[in-house]
């Protein structure tokens, strides 16, 4: 009897450590394509809306910006480079997103 029960219950718990990291996963790929579906629509819908246009808005900058970019024509350190870059994005994020006035 207790033979017959242990192998009962060695089979299903077999079953279970089978099944069940199976069913897990094709739950998250199913969950995946959905959320991949999701993005590609929400950057359709994005790019139609023109929420991904460039920086420089056709290719020419701002008056205003040009005065607020700072380069050199020699950077000292990695750091420096890195600062001046992010100043410089900054910059035309900001000069970009203001209202024209």
């Amino acid at each position: 009897v207790w033979t017959t029960m242990s192998r009962g219950w060695a089979f299903v718990a077999a079953a279970f450590i089978i099944i069940v990291p199976m069913y897990q996963e094709v739950k998250a790929i199913f969950k995946q394509v959905a959320k991949n579906r999701e993005d590609k629509i929400r950057e359709e819908n994005n790019s139609n809306n023109g929420e991904n246009q460039a920086l420089n808005q056709n290719g020419i900058l701002l008056n205003r910006l040009q005065n607020q970019i700072y380069t050199t024509a020699r950077h000292t350190n990695k750091q420096e480079y890195i600062f001046q870059r992010l100043r410089n994005t900054l910059a035309r994020v900001l000069a970009i997103s203001k209202p024209a006035q």
